[in-house]
């Protein structure tokens, strides 16, 4: 099995009661815009309409998705959004054919569910240190493949093609001690209960009561 996208999905009716949400702004996007909004240090919930990933891990379609690259960034997450302990690290999601790049890894090793550690290289501390351990340097990473979630390899694509780096971090989406988000409705009111700004949800890209600036 190599493919985890297997749960509920949804279609564009079942976003309609978004519409009457007044303390929200809405407005349609688009993978380019949010990846840069990544690229400039923006947290960004996304829910994908698509299939539900299986298992323990989010993988994209119910994520908590920010910028490697910024050290700091775990803190915020830490304190606003997941309400957990500074210890547990997070994790990349990385496009397949940047793995060797990042990780000590073996060519028939596919890492697709998050459930495997491996050891980093040089340039995943360098480029990538808020989605690795930061006492031993390892990773439990998320292979992205263009075959399996074409959407969420697209986003990762195009923060490649702004930062260099194609990889985000990326945590599940809920508060501590609650599961994952599991319809949009779900993804709406855990919005609500953070400090997150963004949402990504379907094409529409939502802010709490302020304009989007990109």
């Amino acid at each position: 099995m190599i493919n985890p996208y297997i749960g509920l999905s949804f279609k564009k009716n079942d976003l309609e009661f978004i519409k009457k949400e007044k303390t929200l702004h809405i407005e349609k996007s688009n993978n380019k815009k949010i990846a840069k909004l990544l690229a400039k240090g923006e947290i960004i919930a996304r829910f994908s309409l698509e299939q539900n990933e299986f298992g323990p891990r989010a993988l994209g379609n119910r994520s908590i998705l920010a910028d490697p690259r910024k050290s700091d960034i775990l803190h915020v997450i830490n304190k606003k959004i997941k309400i957990r302990d500074f210890w547990m690290p997070f994790a990349p999601s990385i496009l397949e054919e940047d793995l060797k790049n990042f990780l000590e890894i073996k060519k028939n090793q596919k890492p697709y569910f998050m459930t495997m550690s491996f050891d980093t290289k040089k340039n995943a501390i360098n480029k990538i240190p808020a989605a690795i351990h930061p006492f031993d340097k390892t990773a439990r990473p998320q292979l992205v493949s263009k075959k399996i979630n074409k959407s969420y390899y697209d986003l990762i694509y195009q923060f490649k093609k702004i930062t260099g780096v194609g990889a985000l971090l990326n945590t599940s989406f809920n508060l501590h001690g609650e599961p994952i988000v599991a319809s949009p409705k779900d993804a709406i009111n855990t919005f609500k209960k953070t400090d997150l700004n963004y949402l990504y949800i379907g094409d529409y890209l939502i802010k709490k009561n302020q304009l989007i600036k990109l």
